[in-house]
C-alpha cells in the first residue's frame, strides 16, 4: 500500500509537472505566432519561417516534453529517468534560444516574473544537465567509478557561470538595478555563456568519444555511436554558423540568410530523436542501419503518434489564431476543414502504423501475451515434434527471425530437433562438455554471439565450435534448463530488420526457454509414460498368456479311481505364481497324489513351478523303483535346473485302492491332514528336506492305511497363513475346526467352504500368497 501511494502521488506531480511545462511551451509558441502572423501583414514571414516555427516551436519541445515525462513515468525508481526529463525540458527551451529582452515580458505581471525565472533557469541550466546525462548514460563512465570528484571540476564553474548568468538576465529584463561590476562584466558574460555551451557539447563528445573504445559489452558501445552521431549531427550545423557567420564574419543571426539559418537550427530536432530512440526504443542499432531505419521505425511507431498529437494541436491554434478578423462564414468553413484534417490524420496514423509494421517486418509484442498464448499451446502437446515446432514458428513470427534451431541434448550430445530457415537440417552437434554448453549451462541466461569481437566469450571456445556458430549464423544463444539439467539450447538468427536483440527480446526468450523446458520435461515423461504403458500393457498379455499355459499345466480331469472323489483348486496371488497340485491314475489303477510351494511369487516361482511338474511327470514315466527314490531324484533335477536360494517344498502321495493304503514322502512341505471319520487328525510329516535346496537328498517316507469315510486335505501355507488387515494370520487350528465342521459336503463343498473362511478372516486385506487346496474323500 506504501508503494502505491509513493506512486500515485509521483504520478500526481509529474502530472502537473506536465501541465505548466505544456502550458509553457505553448504560451512561446501562441506568441512567435502572433509574432509572424504580425510580419505576415508586412509580407515578412514566408514559408521558411512557417517550417522553422513548425519544427523548434512545435515538434521539438512537444517531443522533449513528452519523451521525458513519458519515462519518468515509466521509470520512476531509475534516477537517470529523471536526469533525463531535466534535460528535455532544459533543451525544449535551448532550441527556441533567447532574446536581450524576453518574450514572456509581455505577459501579465504575476505571471511574467514566474514565467522569466523559469525560463531562464531551465536554458541556462541546459550546460549541467547535459554534462551529467554524457557521464551517466547509457552506463556509468568508468572514469566516474574511479574518480566521482572529477565531475565536479566540471560542473562547478559551469554551474556558477549559468547562476550568476541566470541573475543578471532576470535583474535586466525586471529593470532591477544592477551592481556595477554587474554591469561590466554583463557583455562579457552574454559570449562567454555562448562559447560555454559549445564547450559543453565539446565534452559530452569527448566523453562519449573515449568511452566508445573501453565501454565493455557491443550493445553499451553501440548506444554510444549512436549518442555521438545524433549530438555531432545535432549541433555541428549550428556550431560551424556561429564560428564562421558570427565569431569570424561578425554576422548576427538576423543578417544570415532564411534557408541557412534554417538548415543550420533544424537538425537541433534530431538529437531528442536520438535520446527517444536509445532510451525508449532500446534497439540500439549499427549506426549505418541507424540512419537507414531508427527514423523510420524504431520511432516511427511513436512518432504516428506523436504526429498526431502536434498536428491536432497545430490545427486547432492555427485555426483559432487566423479566424479571429475573417467573416463568418470563412471562419465556419476554416473551423470544419480543421476538424476534417484532424480526422483525416486519426485515421491515416492507424494505416501509417500498420504500414510500419509490414516494412519493417517487425511487430509490436507482449511478453505475457506471447508467454500465455505459448504456455496454451504447449500444455495441449503431449508429443515432442509438434510441441518444438509450435515454439519455432511462435517465436518466428513475434521477433521475425531468419534462422531457428532448437538444439537437445541426445546421448551427451546436443543435435537439432527442430530447424527453421535452412535449405536442409544441419547435421552439427555439440558434445555435452563442448566449450559453447559449459558456457551456457553457466550462465544459464541467453548469451550474445559476438564472434569477431576481443573479450566475448566466444573468444574461449574451440574454433570448430565457432566456425558451427558462424554456419548457423548465430547471433543469440538461449539455455533451456530444469532445474540443474540443461536440456538443450536455442539459437537464433538474424532479424530481417537487422536489428539486435534487445533487453525485451532477451526476457521474452529467457521466458520463453523456461516455459518449453518444462514442456519438454512433460512431453518425455509423457513419452516414458505412454511407453510404460504400453509395456506394460505388453507384459500384462504375456502374463494372461502364461497364466492359461499355467492353468493348463494344472488337471484338466479328474482320473476315475473306484472309491476316491478329488477336487483341486490353486488361487496364485498374482497373474502367475509357484503354487503346484497335480493327481493322475498310474498303472493298477493306483492314485498320484502331488502339492508343492516354489518360493518367491510371480513370474520366477510359476518357471521353477514348471520345473518341479516337469520332473514329477517325467520320474513317474521313468518309472522310478520306489516313491523315496522318486523324490529323490526330483529334487536332482529341479536343483540343477533352479538357480541358488530357489527351492519348493513338495509332497508326493500313491493311493491303492485294492489295498487301501496310502504311502507319502513329505519334502518340507505344510503336513496334509487326514481326518478320519471319528473326526481324528493325523498329519502326514514323514519324508525330508525341500526339493532343490540340496544337489543329493535322501527321503524316507512312510505309508497309512486308508479307512471308509477318511478325508485328506492337502494345502499350502497360503491358505493356512492368510493374514487380515491388522496382520494376524488365520492359523492351521481355524482351518481344522472350519474342516472339521463342513467334512460332510462333498469335496468342491469343502475346498467353497475353506477358502470362503480364509476370505471372510482377511476381510479387504489383499492376498498376500498363493493359495492352494486338494480334498479327497476316500468311500467304501
Amino acid at each position: 500500500m506504501r508503494l502505491r501511494k509513493r506512486t500515485s502521488r509521483h504520478t500526481w506531480w509529474l502530472g502537473l509537472w506536465f501541465a505548466i511545462a505544456l502550458a509553457f511551451q505553448a504560451g512561446l509558441a501562441a506568441q512567435f505566432i502572433h509574432r509572424l502572423l504580425l510580419h505576415s501583414h508586412g509580407v515578412h514571414a514566408d514559408a521558411v519561417d512557417w517550417i522553422f516555427t513548425f519544427v523548434l516551436m512545435f515538434v521539438t519541445p512537444l517531443l522533449c516534453l513528452g519523451l521525458g515525462f513519458y519515462t519518468a513515468y515509466q521509470r520512476t525508481w531509475d534516477r537517470r529517468a529523471w536526469l533525463l526529463l531535466l534535460l528535455l525540458i532544459s533543451y525544449a527551451l535551448f532550441v527556441i534560444g533567447t532574446d536581450t529582452v524576453d518574450a514572456v515580458m509581455s505577459w501579465p505581471p504575476v505571471i511574467r516574473s514566474l514565467a522569466l525565472i523559469y525560463r531562464t533557469f531551465w536554458f541556462y541550466s541546459w550546460p549541467v544537465w547535459m554534462i551529467l546525462f554524457a557521464v551517466y548514460f547509457p552506463e556509468r563512465a568508468g572514469v566516474d567509478r574511479r574518480w566521482p570528484w572529477l565531475k565536479w571540476m566540471v560542473l562547478t564553474p559551469v554551474g556558477a557561470l549559468g547562476a550568476l548568468y541566470m541573475v543578471i538576465r532576470v535583474m535586466r529584463n525586471e529593470g532591477m538595478p544592477r551592481p556595477r561590476i554587474l554591469q561590466a562584466i554583463e557583455p562579457a558574460m552574454s559570449w562567454l555563456m555562448q562559447d560555454l555551451l559549445w564547450f559543453t557539447v565539446a565534452v559530452c563528445v569527448g566523453l562519449w568519444v573515449a568511452r566508445i573504445s573501453k565501454t565493455s559489452g557491443p550493445d553499451a558501445r553501440r548506444r554510444l555511436r549512436i549518442l555521438f552521431f545524433g549530438l555531432a549531427i545535432g549541433f555541428v550545423p549550428v556550431i560551424l554558423a556561429d564560428l564562421i557567420g558570427i565569431q569570424i564574419v561578425g554576422l548576427q543571426w538576423s543578417d544570415f540568410p532564411r534557408w541557412i539559418a534554417l538548415l543550420a537550427a533544424l537538425p537541433l530536432a534530431l538529437f531528442p530523436v536520438t535520446l527517444a530512440y536509445v532510451t525508449v526504443v532500446e534497439r540500439a542499432l549499427e549506426v549505418g542501419v541507424l540512419i537507414r531505419q531508427s527514423l523510420q521505425y524504431a520511432l516511427a511507431r511513436r512518432g504516428v503518434l506523436a504526429m498526431r498529437i502536434v498536428v491536432s494541436t497545430g490545427v486547432v491554434l492555427m485555426v483559432a489564431l487566423l479566424s479571429g478578423g475573417l467573416p463568418l462564414g470563412l471562419r465556419m468553413v476554416l473551423t470544419a476543414g480543421g476538424i476534417w484534417l484532424v480526422l483525416l490524420v486519426g485515421v491515416g496514423s492507424e494505416s501509417a502504423a500498420r504500414w510500419i509494421d509490414r516494412r519493417f517486418f517487425r511487430e509490436a509484442y507482449n511478453v505475457e501475451q506471447v508467454l500465455q498464448q505459448l504456455a496454451e499451446q504447449v500444455t495441449s502437446i503431449v508429443e515432442l515434434k509438434p510441441l518444438l515446432e509450435t515454439v519455432t514458428h511462435r517465436l518466428a513470427d513475434a521477433l521475425h527471425i531468419t534462422r531457428l534451431a532448437i538444439f537437445l541434448n541426445d546421448k551427451n550430445h546436443y543435435r537439432p530437433a527442430a530447424v527453421l530457415g535452412f535449405s536442409e537440417p544441419p547435421a552439427y552437434a555439440f558434445m555435452g562438455g563442448a566449450d559453447t554448453v559449459e558456457q551456457l549451462r553457466m550462465a544459464r541466461k541467453p548469451l550474445p554471439v559476438y564472434l569477431d569481437e576481443p573479450g566475448s566469450w566466444t573468444q574461449q571456445i574451440k574454433d570448430s565450435e565457432s566456425n558451427v556458430l558462424r554456419e548457423l549464423e548465430t547471433q543469440l544463444l538461449v539455455p533451456i534448463a530444469r532445474r540443474s539439467e540443461m536440456l538443450g539450447f536455442l539459437s537464433f538468427g538474424p532479424k530481417i530488420s537487422e536489428a539486435p536483440y534487445s533487453p525485451s527480446d532477451l526476457q521474452l526468450l529467457q521466458s520463453v526457454a523456461s516455459q518449453t523446458g518444462f514442456a519438454i520435461e512433460n512431453s518425455r515423461l509423457s513419452s516414458a509414460m505412454a511407453s510404460e504403458i504400453a509395456e506394460r500393457e505388453v507384459l500384462n498379455r504375456e502374463l494372461a498368456i502364461a497364466r492359461e499355459v499355467q492353468q493348463r499345466l494344472f488337471p484338466q480331469e479328474r482320473p476315475s479311481i473306484a472309491g476316491v472323489d478329488l477336487v483341486g483348486v490353486c488361487r496364485p496371488a498374482r497373474e502367475v505364481g509357484g503354487d503346484y497340485y497335480d493327481f493322475f491314475a498310474l498303472a493298477g489303477d493306483v492314485l498320484g497324489l502331488a502339492i508343492g510351494d516354489v518360493s518367491g511369487k510371480g513370474v520366477p516361482a510359476s518357471l521353477l513351478m514348471a520345473s518341479l511338474q516337469a520332473s514329477l511327470r517325467g520320474q513317474i514315466l521313468a518309472g522310478a523303483a520306489n516313491i523315496d527314490q522318486l523324490v529323490a531324484n526330483v529334487n536332482s533335477l529341479v536343483y540343477g535346473t533352479s538357480s541358488v536360494n530357489r527351492y519348493a517344498t513338495f509332497f508326493y502321495a500313491q493311493y491303492s485302492p485294492l489295498q487301501r493304503l496310502l504311502t507319502y514322502v513329505n519334502a518340507g512341505h505344510n503336513p496334509p491332514v487326514l481326518l478320519r471319520k471319528h473326526s481324528t487328525v493325523v498329519r502326514l510329516e514323514a519324508g525330508g528336506l525341500p526339493v532343490g535346496l540340496l544337489p543329493a537328498a535322501r527321503y524316507e517316507g512312510a505309508s497309512i492305511d486308508i479307512e471308509a469315510g477318511d478325508l485328506l486335505l492337502l494345502f499350502s501355507d497360503g491358505i493356512s497363513e492368510a493374514m487380515n488387515e491388522q496382520e494376524e494370520e488365520w492359523g492351521e487350528e481355524n482351518m481344522l475346526c472350519t474342516l472339521k465342521a463342513c467334512s460332510s459336503m462333498e469335496p468342491a463343498g469343502i475346498v467353497k467352504a475353506l477358502f470362503e473362511a480364509a476370505d471372510a478372516f482377511t476381510g479387504r486385506a489383499p492376498q498376500h500368497d498363493d493359495m492352494t487346496l486338494v480334498v479327497a474323500r476316500f468311500s467304501t
